[in-house]
């Protein structure tokens, strides 16, 4: 088991921390957060993006007869505004990592970005990274992460 675990979606990341256990059978292993390893990107959305009305057109109608407007079409707005979230998000990751010394780490991620997420990492993370889990775990509290990660071997 790798001693760092990182959880993360397109607006947070949280850090954990795996700890063994020891030679006593009542010790279990256990996760624990890094204290303020917590961060909340949230992604921008195309309201707050396009405010004004660039990009109207008219619609288009029978011959001769006065139309209203209709809203142009995004072009690649919403894939624009998901990989910039993306950048962001594996920038906090490998900065993480960086702080953390660089240690062998678990990335556990929606199946939707995992693949992108590992190739926007910086190379120095994405060095030291040991494998990797499908699934957005970012709410989920400490004890049901152990439950799922560690005692459902999902991280084995």
């Amino acid at each position: 088991m790798e001693p760092l675990i990182i959880l993360s979606n397109l607006g947070r990341v949280r850090a954990l921390t795996f700890r063994a256990a020891g030679d006593d059978p009542r010790q279990h292993a256990h996760l624990s957060e890094i204290p303020g390893s917590r961060v909340e990107l949230r992604p921008q959305s195309v309201t707050k993006v396009v405010t004004d009305q660039a990009g109207r057109s008219p619609q288009s109608g029978p011959v001769g007869v006065a139309s209203g407007m209709s809203f142009g079409e995004a072009h690649g707005l919403e894939t624009e505004l998901e990989r910039q979230a993306l950048a962001r998000i594996a920038m906090e990751i490998g900065d993480r990592v960086k702080a953390e010394g660089n240690p062998r780490w678990h990335l556990v991620a929606p199946v939707t970005i995992l693949s992108a997420l590992q190739k926007a990492l910086p190379a120095s993370a994405r060095k030291s990274l040991a494998g990797t889990t499908a699934g957005d775990l970012t709410k989920l509290p400490v004890a049901k992460l152990e439950t799922q990660l560690l005692h459902n071997g999902a991280m084995r």
